[in-house]
């Protein structure tokens, strides 16, 4: 290496994994596992031994981040060089995305405490923030034209008598789908709601969360001219092999935060259904096109929900299984 190589490699900048996660919006759960699982970059080390990234593995870490939220696996990118990653950007660029407001749903905030995530939710992809309410009865006042797709309430405590409660205030607000927000909750309390149309998440509320909720039980749908073939791209690779999953469930007994419970769970039945859809029999060409559609939708609200596991993960400062 040339003294000129040299000093434009001392000189370039270095970014702690914190930094790096920001710019490129990759969780610190998810880039550890792309290295030790694919290799994706290998950042030298501090003195500390602290991971160091270069301004190449960022923008490096960015494309891959790009093209696996466009439904492209990780494990069959990780090994193309950045050139064919840029490649696979522009051919990747007119991809189906969830945007578009008309394909949203729609949602309302129920709770004083909820208007701290107003403009969280107003800036989501996923959905459309229509309202902020500090109570019900002012929502049910103006006696909305349409029914409602989405109603996130807070509710700071559930007990195992709060489901008859729960399904009058379901009833008013003829919410598709309910998200109960709480400080506290038993067992008891959360396993009496388990149902398709209402999700309990804990207090503060996490919007990546919300988000995963929202697009498992609505999903993403095809736009219009669209072939189900074309919406379906690339099914995400996993995050969370069948052994995490158990592992992850089995230490919210040991925590206040069902939330790792719960998702986990969701996530092995996403899987058992992805599965499922993918060798179920077709008759002709249009029933293969339905199971291709509902293979693709759950691949996607499956990855959508291990998102918000690796969040939780992070959050509660959870481990998993030794050697996994």
């Amino acid at each position: 290496m040339s003294d000129s190589d040299s000093s434009a490699s001392i000189d370039e900048p270095k970014y702690r994994i914190g930094a790096v996660c920001r710019l490129t919006g990759i969780s610190q759960h998810v880039l550890r596992v792309w290295e030790k699982r694919y290799g994706v970059v290998e950042p030298e080390r501090s003195e500390t031994d602290r991971r160091l990234y270069r301004e190449s593995d960022v923008s490096r870490l960015s494309l891959l981040k790009v093209l696996v939220d466009r439904g492209q696996a990780i494990g069959s990118i990780a090994a193309l060089d950045n050139a064919e990653l840029e490649q696979r950007v522009q051919q990747s660029a007119g991809a189906p995305q969830f945007t578009g407001a008309a394909e949203k749903p729609d949602l309302v905030l129920f709770g004083k405490s909820l208007a701290a995530t107003r403009d969280d939710c107003a800036s989501s992809e996923i959905f459309t923030l229509i309202g902020h309410y500090d109570d019900i009865s002012d929502f049910t006042a103006e006696k909305p034209a349409k029914r409602l797709d989405v109603a996130v309430v807070e509710w700071p405590s559930l007990q195992p008598d709060s489901a008859i409660e729960i399904t009058r205030h379901a009833n008013r607000l003829n919410a598709r789908h309910l998200v109960l927000v709480y400080d506290y909750a038993p067992r008891a309390a959360l396993q009496r709601l388990a149902n398709d149309r209402i999700t309990a998440l804990r207090s503060p509320l996490d919007i990546a969360a919300l988000e995963a909720v929202v697009a498992w039980r609505f999903g993403p749908v095809a736009q219009p001219g669209e072939s189900t073939e074309d919406a379906a791209g690339v099914s995400p690779s996993r995050e969370f092999n069948d052994r995490e999953l158990t592992y992850l469930a089995a230490q919210s007994s040991a925590i206040a935060c069902e939330c790792p419970m719960h998702l986990a769970q969701l996530i092995s039945r996403l899987v058992k259904f992805e599965a499922y859809s993918a060798e179920c029999e077709s008759r002709n060409a249009e029933d293969a096109a339905l199971h291709g559609y509902l293979h693709n939708t759950t691949s996607r609200a499956r990855s959508m929900m291990e998102r918000a596991l690796i969040r939780v993960v992070e959050l509660e400062n959870l481990s998993l299984p030794p050697d996994s």
